[in-house]
């Protein structure tokens, strides 16, 4: 099956998956019967190149990025193990890597410039969502980075190697997230997942919208159009406009990018139903629009 604009296939480039096995990501068997906000990962806990590619088949993704998924022990030896992945085929994938670096290391210069050995790697991503109530949906052990003056030193560094981030944050935290795109108008900032809006609750979406426009009002960030399946399990076409749309209005077809975040949000759909639900979401945009969303925008931001 291919998605067609103007009786040609979409350029699609993939801006936010992962790859893994329990023996390099020994997190996937703890939620494989559950613990997820996307639900059980059992269908999901082996994924690999191979496995990516089944699932695109039949749509042109010239390129894709992965992004970091929780490696244990040296941060570097993930993207060492998909170099050598992207190497030994002749696709390329993944085209580009965003890496993990804890950005408050006391050797955080040196993993970034290890980091930067790699030739696919633009940016980093260190998740930092956390509930103070709501265990399943926090990544980071406590809330205290975007205002620790250590882990801001590692957000400077990352202009001098020229490196992106990924703001992996609840609507709660964007507030402290804009404070911090303040101070670093030279480096670019990307939101994961439309802002993980879990709780759909009118006083959380309100935080969400108000929190993204805060966010939009820098010309440096962008925002991944994605997580949609994850972050809304019995997900339907309504329910995704219904986020997709204030994002795309916010930020502007210009800073929005598409992603599958495969393999999580395989758990609750395919490509293809991801792929023409934001297709039906982009109809009304022009031809020249719609590629910038599915390929363009992140062409340009992941410097492909």
């Amino acid at each position: 099956r291919e998605s067609k604009m103007e009786g040609k296939p979409v350029d699609i480039v993939d801006s936010h998956m992962h790859l893994w096995t329990p023996a390099t990501h020994p997190w996937v068997e703890k939620v494989q019967h559950g613990g997820h906000p996307a639900g059980k990962f059992e269908s999901v806990v082996n994924y690999l190149q191979a496995d990516y590619l089944a699932d695109v088949k039949g749509f042109h993704v010239s390129q894709s990025v992965h992004v970091e998924a929780a490696w244990p022990g040296d941060p570097v030896g993930e993207t060492e193990w998909l170099e050598g992945i992207a190497d030994g085929s002749d696709t390329g994938v993944p085209h580009a890597i965003v890496g993990f670096c804890d950005l408050t290391s006391p050797d955080v210069e040196a993993i970034l410039q290890r980091h930067c050995q790699s030739k696919r790697v633009r940016g980093i991503r260190h998740m930092l969502n956390y509930h103070p109530d709501k265990p399943m949906y926090s990544e980071a052990a406590h809330d205290n980075f975007l205002t620790d003056p250590q882990w801001l030193r590692g957000v400077g560094l990352l202009e001098k190697f020229g490196l992106s981030l990924e703001l992996h944050i609840l609507p709660r935290q964007m507030h402290r997230a804009a404070d911090v795109v303040r101070q670093f108008p030279k480096v670019w900032f990307m939101v994961d997942h439309c802002g993980l809006p879990y709780e759909r609750d009118e006083a959380t979406m309100k935080l969400w919208r108000e929190g993204l426009t805060e966010l939009a009002s820098y010309p440096n960030v962008y925002c991944k159009v994605s997580g949609v399946f994850a972050t809304d399990p019995k997900w339907n076409q309504q329910s995704v406009a219904s986020v997709a749309n204030p994002v795309l209005q916010i930020f502007g077809i210009e800073r929005c990018v598409f992603a599958s975040n495969f393999p999580v949000d395989k758990v609750n759909g395919t490509f293809p139903q991801l792929v023409s639900t934001f297709m039906a979401i982009v109809a009304s945009y022009s031809p020249k629009d719609q590629n910038k969303f599915f390929a363009g925008n992140a062409k340009r931001f992941y410097r492909l």
